[in-house]
């Protein structure tokens, strides 16, 4: 079976969207994917403005076509937070094997409902909903060793050539950047690094 790396934000649209082409990669006995979090914007980087032109005009001309052409709900969120604390509840999510559940109720937090989900209340009820126990997410969410280990996931995804999300790594090193890469993959078609 197919392997790959599959490295994503949960504040990212195209992360949320690709996400839907690896799960139903999945469900067909198509391919292994290692869901690995990746922070798009770790501090001390700046953070987008919620009402900015980067994020306006990336949204109206990319981001609802794209949505629109799959099937997807999806709004512009009122936040731009960190991802920090609830993509290190991701890691404990996976352990306790309802990463899947718990990454949606996140997007579906942020994308079709506008709320902050790096707050505490926010990943408490994701995890509610994902069928796990809110106050051990919150626990983990601040786990130093998980965010430590979310830094140690990009060192080694930086060491491999990715620069951002959504992207696609295989077990022989090659690697896509955006939208497309399974497909891509499947179809036999060369893969789209991100240029440095």
């Amino acid at each position: 079976m197919l392997r790959v790396r599959f490295y994503y934000d949960v504040v990212c649209p195209y992360s949320y969207m690709e996400t839907h082409a690896l799960e139903a990669g999945e469900d067909a006995g198509e391919v292994e994917v290692d869901w690995l979090p990746f922070e798009l914007r770790p501090a001390p980087r700046p953070l987008l403005e919620p009402r900015g032109d980067h994020l306006r005009v990336d949204w109206t001309r990319h981001v609802y076509r794209r949505a629109l052409a799959l099937g997807i709900e999806i709004h512009l969120p009122r936040y731009q937070p960190r991802s920090t604390l609830p993509l290190a509840a991701c890691l404990w999510a996976r352990e306790q094997r309802r990463l899947r559940q718990f990454k949606h109720a996140l997007y579906e937090a942020f994308f079709c409902e506008g709320e902050d989900i790096a707050t505490d209340r926010e990943i408490a009820r994701a995890a509610g909903r994902a069928g796990l126990d809110p106050d051990e997410a919150i626990a983990a969410a601040y786990s130093p060793e998980r965010v430590a280990q979310l830094r140690e996931i990009r060192r080694d995804a930086e060491a491999a050539g990715v620069r951002g999300v959504p992207s696609l790594l295989t077990e022989s090193g090659e690697a896509h950047w955006g939208m497309g890469g399974l497909e891509r993959l499947l179809a036999g078609e060369p893969l789209v690094p991100r240029a440095d």
